[in-house]
């Protein structure tokens, strides 16, 4: 009987220190999430950025030009 109170001591002490570990490497992980949460944010204003600038940019460019030479060519 003690025996078997032993092993389940030694079992629950195991699980319980399995349940610290797995505590932490959430805490970890959660701060990891926090993290790539912040730099994706980051990243999808520079993304926004960019693309407001390329559109000022493109906005800037004068319409193309039909030329004769492109409609000329086009035809056999």
């Amino acid at each position: 009987m003690l025996e078997d109170l032993d092993g389940l001591t030694s079992k629950m002490a195991e699980l319980a220190g399995r349940m610290r570990a797995l505590r932490e490497e959430n805490q970890r992980l959660r701060t990891q999430l926090a993290t790539a949460n912040v730099e994706l944010d980051t990243l999808r204003g520079r993304v926004a950025g960019a693309m407001e600038r390329i559109d000022a940019l493109l906005a800037r460019l004068p319409p193309p030009e039909k030329s004769a030479e492109s409609t000329s060519s086009a035809s056999p």
